[in-house]
């Protein structure tokens, strides 16, 4: 049995890594070697995230205009070194109420 954090950690998580990466590297015009250091992995992750071989997930997120500004805050709270790390618990919550069993 997997719990819903488990899915989350697999497929929501990375998701969210990807839509942050795509923002940071689009929006605020960031290198990969800088996003990897704000969101604590490797530049080859972030590469990863940017070219959609991770986090595949992210149509899921692109559903909800609530989930999108939620990472968009998320972003720029990274960017001025604020981040807060309930923003992903409140990003997890309300994709379990909008989704099918797979979450």
């Amino acid at each position: 049995m997997k719990f819903p954090c488990e899915e989350v950690a697999n497929k929501i998580l990375p998701a969210i890594r990807a839509e942050i990466a795509t923002k940071l590297a689009n929006e605020y015009g960031l290198k990969q070697i800088e996003i990897s250091k704000i969101l604590g992995v490797t530049q080859g992750a972030v590469s990863h995230y940017l070219s959609s071989f991770r986090g595949k997930e992210r149509e899921l997120l692109s559903k909800n205009p609530d989930i999108e500004k939620k990472i968009d805050e998320m972003a720029a709270m990274l960017i001025k070194g604020e981040f807060d790390e309930k923003h992903i618990c409140k990003i997890c919550k309300k994709l379990r109420e909008l989704s099918s069993p797979h979450f």
